[in-house]
């Protein structure tokens, strides 16, 4: 599944600068054997979250879409976490 996610982040990175998915594209950013990108590729078509254009590149539905975007990480979560202190209860 871990490389699922990376093809699907892939497109999507891809996508948000307007450049074509190719297999090139998309296995230059996921590393890894070509094999394995073309298979997760297969596997999340059958999954309905990329589909192909009629030039056969790859291409997120709607739903791929939104589980892309949902599991990315922001670069604001990627900041440290600060905890928050809880105040002091006083005994009775």
């Amino acid at each position: 599944m871990q490389d699922e996610l990376l093809v699907l982040n892939a497109i999507l990175r891809l996508a948000r600068r307007r450049v074509p998915a190719t297999l090139r594209e998309v296995d230059a950013r996921v590393g890894g054997p070509a094999r394995r990108v073309r298979a997760a590729l297969a596997r999340l078509v059958s999954l309905g979250l990329v589909q192909r254009t009629a030039d056969a590149i790859p291409q997120l539905t709607m739903d791929g879409f939104a589980l892309a975007v949902a599991l990315a990480r922001s670069p604001r979560s990627r900041t440290r976490r600060t905890a928050v202190a809880r105040p002091a209860t006083r005994a009775a």
